[in-house]
Order: C-alpha cells, then structure tokens, then sequence
C-alpha cells in the first residue's frame, strides 16, 4: 500500500499531536469549512503491524445534513519513539468521500479489523490527493 509523503505526513502528525488522548477535534481557521479529526478504529491488523484508524473531513450543512467535503479515512501505524519520528509512522489513505458529488472510494478493504484487500490504483490516487490536502490544509492556518 502507498504511504503519503513525509510532508504531508508531518502536517497529520500535527494534527494527531493536537488531537492528544481525544477521540475527536475540530479545527477552524477564518474563511474555511471546519475540519474534524476522529478515531474511529484501533487495533486494525495490517501487512505493516496494528493500526488505528483516524477520519479527517471538512463539513458543510445542506437541507439540514452535514455533507463531507471530503472525508478521508487513514489507516495509521504509529511506531514513533517521539513525536518527531516520522521514519517510523505509516498513514495510508483507506476511503475518500466527497457527498456533493455522490463519491465513495473504499482503496483498502477491512474486514473483522483486518486490512484484506486493496485495489492499487484508486489507493496511490488517494496518497496523491492526501498529499495535497494537508498541505492546503497547512497553509490554510488550521495548525496555527
């Protein structure tokens, strides 16, 4: 499975430093859509050693219901020593959601919290977008 770069894999770690021993965070920033951080899986057994898994997403409301845009959920295997490690974390894209245009990717299967399958192409697409992401997510202020 793809690993998103060490960039962006800095920018979710700083989100998960400020998450702390929460289960949830919503960050804001002027001028753009809130974003949430949950974890929402542990113990998830990978090729990689247990994982946990952690939703990001940006919300709106329409009618009523909060729509993702997006949410993506990151399988994450944390073997840091400190929280500068970042050599010994893997975080790898499992699901892109995006409600306004009707779009759900599932690129790494789990089933009884295991990781079973994965389908290569929509997975590194998703480690690309992921890579973008927090970087707009950065520069946008969120971590200030």
């Amino acid at each position: 499975m793809k690993k998103i770069n060490k960039e962006a894999a800095r920018i979710f770690c700083k989100l998960l430093n400020r998450m702390g021993i929460k289960d949830y965070i919503k960050f804001t920033s002027e001028g753009f859509m809130p974003l949430v951080m949950e974890q929402i899986g542990t113990l998830i057994n990978t090729p990689y050693g247990k994982a946990q898994l952690y939703s990001l997403a940006h919300y709106f409301e329409q009618n009523g219901d909060l729509m993702r845009d997006p949410e993506m959920v990151f399988i994450v295997v944390d073997n840091r020593k400190n929280e500068k490690d970042y050599d010994s974390i893997g975080i790898y894209p499992q699901m892109f959601q995006q409600d306004n245009l009707g779009v759900y990717e599932e690129s790494v299967c789990i089933e009884n919290n295991a990781v079973t399958t994965y389908k290569p192409a929509w997975q590194e697409a998703h480690a690309a977008f992921a890579n973008q992401w927090l970087r707009n997510i950065n520069q946008q202020g969120f971590l200030k």
